[in-house]
């Protein structure tokens, strides 16, 4: 195998395979990537048995075919930072691949690539759906703070929810950890589908989202394969059902407020910085008609207070805590100058949402009574 490409087309065929390579991995080969040359061609292949990645170009100049498997992360850092724009790789006998420029020259140990598995990229057995790109960045921006950080591709609560089944003309997506959440919904026309994707997987995909190009999404059983450019991702859904929260988002709250965002949310970041020397920061909020009071407070350095305005509340002072975290980034993704806050009681959630906008909401459960 020989062939010759530029660098900066190398390291973009070469990033988002070597990027799940996983270096602790106890299977040697899952280290490497499967590099092939063929039919005019080059393919690289990754996969950490979670997630599979496959990357396709036909800009290089091939001299001979080929295929082998390189360690992944070594060779992206090598040709990261080579200086010249073109580079050759050639396999000079069975177990070293060349990789050279005209003042730079490196022998690499080839894996054995015969224990590495079979991944399956072809769709044309799966069902294809899109997820409009707009709904898909702002899931991806707005929904995955509000999931659990595990590494647990197994659990339903570290994925988001894509539904159509539901909303007649729309496509729904939640995010939860079972302590606050996030909703989202998007005028949607396509085939019906109610999956759960994890969050590793749409980080993975976020940087290849195209302004002017849907993403694929292909479904059969509870495989996924996603094809955007020149990549194709294969991955497992999510099993499990996920956890009911409509039912908490289309009932009625009894009271509301309006108030400022940049005002809310400036008092909550300056809370945060006592707040945040304990491990479950809070800030308590004393809601009264007229004044939002946000107070916090840390055993070590002592408290803050601090006073907002608002507007439209005419129910009884009431006080009530959150995780100061939790709140801040809630209050951040809201795209309007004004927040609607709605509840029942202090001990029952509450809604963050854009007064003018019922597509977006979010909801977080207080953390105590006082």
């Amino acid at each position: 195998m020989k062939f010759t490409i530029e660098k900066n087309k190398l390291l973009t065929l070469l990033k988002l395979p070597s990027s799940i390579i996983e270096n602790t991995t106890i299977n040697p080969v899952l280290t490497g990537l499967l590099m092939e040359v063929k039919n005019n061609q080059i393919t690289i292949i990754s996969t950490n048995n979670h997630i599979s990645v496959k990357s396709t170009t036909n800009d290089l100049k091939i001299e001979s075919e080929g295929k082998v498997l390189i360690h992944g992360k070594l060779l992206y850092n090598i040709v990261n930072k080579l200086k010249e724009t073109s580079i050759t790789l050639e396999v000079v006998d069975s177990s070293i691949i060349r990789i050279t420029t005209p003042s730079f020259s490196s022998d690499l140990n080839l894996l054995d690539n015969v224990g590495y598995p079979t991944v399956n990229f072809d769709v044309s057995q799966h069902i294809k759906c899109e997820i409009p790109n707009q709904h898909l960045k702002k899931v991806i921006h707005k929904l995955i703070n509000t999931t659990n950080v595990v590494n647990d591709h197994t659990t339903p609560l570290n994925g988001i929810l894509f539904d159509t089944t539901r909303m007649e003309g729309y496509i729904e997506s939640i995010g939860t950890d079972g302590h606050h959440l996030s909703y989202l919904k998007t005028p949607y026309v396509g085939e019906k589908f109610k999956i759960t994707i994890g969050v590793d997987i749409l980080k993975t995909i976020q940087e290849q989202i195209n302004d002017q190009n849907n993403i694929n999404f292909y479904l059969k059983n509870n495989q996924l394969i996603v094809e955007t450019n020149n990549i194709l991702f294969n991955c497992r859904l999510i099993e499990g059902e996920y956890p009911s929260a409509i039912k908490a988002i289309e009932t009625n709250q009894q009271f509301h407020f309006l108030v400022n965002k940049q005002e809310i949310f400036n008092a909550i970041e300056r809370g945060i910085v006592l707040a945040s020397a304990d491990k479950k920061p809070s800030i308590l909020f004393n809601i009264s008609p007229k004044k939002l009071k946000l107070s916090s407070r840390s055993i070590e350095y002592g408290s803050s207070y601090e006073e907002v305005s608002i507007s439209e509340y005419s129910g009884d002072n009431i006080s009530v805590s959150f995780n100061a975290k939790y709140i801040s980034n809630l209050i951040k993704n809201i795209e309007h100058s004004e927040i609607l806050v709605e509840f029942t009681a202090n001990n029952k959630q509450f809604f963050f949402k854009n007064p003018n906008d019922s597509n977006y909401l979010s909801l977080i459960l207080p953390i105590r009574m006082i």
